[in-house]
């Protein structure tokens, strides 16, 4: 064991350490105010302790005069959970498992774990949440063995060559080089947001309809755009299509759907305007009109496309099929 580690000092180093996961770049005053050191010295001494003892990896850049955390090492942070937290990490872990199936015994197992090191009463009040919080959203089959190989390609920055299967056009499988720049949930599947190497432009492609994949070093992994988000790609989309904002629609929700209408956010960019009636209006920008078309269409009667033409007349030809079919 390190030599010269009293009661007090260890908790001393605990906190630098987790002072450093909240916030890896500091400077040393702010590390001196945050932690309430009582000198410079004892702070340089915990970190020279760190250093040397447990080989944390803690860096101080001269160009910002600040100290970089990289690591922590040998050293094994030792943190007292409240209740929320294990409250909302059983819940977390719930989730997890119903997004992400594959996981669902890796969840399962992390949990046991930390019940076997927190007091009994705190893990039982997170299992109660965690019974009473029920996802009914459905989730799309998917190999787990491809989102594995998606997921390290990403923090690997591997190309990847691909099969995949669209049911759309004559439903062939078809080959694709690309260079996968993050995955998101959406409108009950999982989707990949990657550079196409041979159309040289962006592409989206449904997780679940990828039939075969691998990993490798060639062509070269193109980088994502600066300002990367994959969150902000993802909620571009009114429902499945993501992509830049073109068309300007506006649609007029009919009571009493326009109150539960009015309690979420479809969209970042949308706008609602309540008229004395009840009714409200729902303006937006989206990259896909037929997703706002099929939308409107699941909101009937209630719902009806104020702008733009384009859109009244895709609701125009999906009604007039629906009546055909059932005629």
């Amino acid at each position: 064991m390190p030599r010269d580690l009293s009661s007090v000092r260890l908790s001393r180093l605990n906190n630098l350490v987790l002072a450093f996961y909240s916030t890896p770049r500091m400077s040393k005053r702010e590390i001196i105010t945050r932690l309430e050191y009582s000198s410079d010295r004892t702070f340089e001494r915990d970190l020279a302790y760190l250093r040397d003892e447990y080989a944390v990896d803690i860096s101080y850049n001269r160009n910002t005069s600040q100290y970089v955390f990289y690591g922590r090492g040998k050293f094994l942070v030792s943190t007292a959970l409240t209740e929320r937290e294990v409250t909302s990490m059983a819940a977390g872990l719930k989730m997890a498992a119903h997004f992400l199936p594959h996981l669902e015994d890796a969840c399962t197992e992390l949990w046991g774990k930390l019940k076997g090191v927190l007091p009994e009463d705190i893990p039982e009040k997170g299992e109660q949440l965690a019974l009473s919080t029920v996802v009914a959203l459905p989730v799309s089959f998917m190999d787990s063995a491809v989102f594995e190989t998606l997921f390290n390609a990403i923090q690997e920055k591997k190309t990847v060559r691909l099969r995949y299967c669209s049911p759309y056009g004559d439903g062939a499988p078809r080959e694709h080089e690309i260079c996968p720049w993050g995955m998101y949930f959406r409108a009950h599947a999982w989707y990949l947001w990657a550079w196409s190497c041979s159309k040289n432009s962006p592409m989206t492609l449904r997780i679940g309809r990828i039939s075969s994949i691998v990993a490798y070093g060639t062509p070269p992994y193109v980088e994502p755009p600066e300002n990367f988000d994959v969150g902000d790609y993802a909620s571009s989309a009114w429902y499945g299509c993501t992509g830049e904002g073109i068309h300007d629609v506006s649609l007029k929700i009919e009571p009493p759907l326009a109150a539960v209408v009015a309690e979420t956010t479809w969209h970042p960019t949308q706008k609602i305007e309540e008229n004395e009636d009840g009714s409200i209006i729902l303006s937006a920008t989206v990259p896909n009109l037929g997703d706002v078309a099929r939308w409107v269409m699941a909101s009937a009667p209630y719902a009806k496309a104020l702008e733009p033409t384009e859109l009244k007349t895709q609701l125009y030809e999906l009604g007039t099929s629906i009546v055909n079919s059932h005629s």
